[in-house]
């Protein structure tokens, strides 16, 4: 039987992508809670898009797992945490969010401490 091998940099793009999947889960569960949809307390959260967010959740931890083969532990949080930063990025894009000097700020404070962690 073949061993399949992976190498350190792709690792660390699996464990990027998985931080952008998450920001793409989470546009969904904010698209989903905008919508008005059903009118019972199951149809809000059995739909299409809450399950599907929650599937990509799943995906993320596996993606996570098998980046952690060669990202060391120390960097996997720096890498997630970008999440939130999509997730703004997204917003304002796909949602038409507003940009306020508070999301800002709160994203700058995440990019500082990434940055500040890595020192």
């Amino acid at each position: 039987m073949q061993s399949f091998s992976l190498s350190p940099q792709l690792c660390y793009i699996a464990a990027i992508c998985g931080a952008f999947i998450t920001a793409l889960s989470q546009i969904l569960l904010k698209t989903q809670a905008n919508t008005t949809g059903g009118k019972g307390f199951f149809s809000k959260f059995l739909n299409v898009r809450v399950i599907v967010s929650y599937g990509l959740l799943f995906l993320t931890l596996a993606i996570n797992q098998v980046a952690l083969r060669y990202v060391p532990l120390s960097v996997m949080p720096c890498i997630t945490s970008t999440s939130f930063v999509w997730v703004f990025v997204l917003g304002a894009l796909i949602l038409k969010e507003k940009i306020s000097a508070r999301k800002i700020l709160g994203v700058a404070v995440i990019i500082a401490g990434v940055l500040i962690s890595r020192l």
